[in-house]
């Protein structure tokens, strides 16, 4: 294989597009070109030139997903769906989630500890747990998060409390409290407790 031309990008000045035998073969970094320095002329094996193109696209991922963590806290799921819409292929992919959680970038039971103190003031442990695994933390570092000795703020009277508020208190209002709780993520335990203290039994 020959490779016979090398040609910069228009809309990406840091990219080239790497001809091979006249036809176009794929789009690498500048950086890799002069890496390994390629040039126009040059003779290279397919296996040779494939693992160039697989280290630069290794290295492009994982430049994605640092930038796509730069802003909030991620779990492992998030940034395999985040890569996948992205196209890269799955060996790429573990090879980033690796590298993430060796340079502890990437630290599910830290996200989990993290969402578990910001949201337990707004909703009970049940709407927790569920906001968890809809992000793909395991039950296995979910019950880990909630066995620790956190500080959570568990603010169901207060919640209950605003709810009544302004309200005609009878059962029927008690009933959709009861609803509205269950809603927010509380057991059934802790909003019959609450609810048969603000009846004052």
């Amino acid at each position: 294989m020959e490779i016979t031309g090398i040609e910069f990008q228009k809309k990406h000045d840091d990219r080239a597009n790497l001809y091979v035998d006249d036809e176009f073969y794929a789009g690498v970094s500048v950086e890799l070109v002069m890496k390994n320095r390629l040039k126009k002329g040059m003779t290279i094996s397919k296996e040779e030139l494939d693992e160039i193109i697989l280290e630069d696209e290794k290295q492009s991922a994982f430049s994605k997903a640092v930038k796509y963590m730069s802003s909030a806290l991620k779990t492992e799921k998030q940034i395999k769906d985040y890569l996948r819409k992205k196209e890269y292929n799955p060996g790429t992919i573990e090879y980033v989630i690796d590298k993430l959680i060796e340079y502890k970038y990437l630290d599910d039971e830290g996200y989990a500890r993290s969402f578990v103190l910001t949201y337990s003031s707004k909703y009970g442990k049940l709407k927790l747990i569920a906001g968890l695994k809809s992000k793909g933390v395991s039950d296995r570092v979910i019950d880990n998060v909630f066995s620790e000795d956190l500080e959570i703020k568990n603010n169901i009277k207060e919640t209950a409390e605003k709810y009544l508020k302004n309200k005609t208190i009878d059962n029927n209002t008690y009933l959709k409290l009861s609803r509205f709780l269950y809603s927010r993520g509380y057991e059934f335990d802790e909003i019959n407790r609450v609810i048969n203290e603000l009846k004052g039994k």
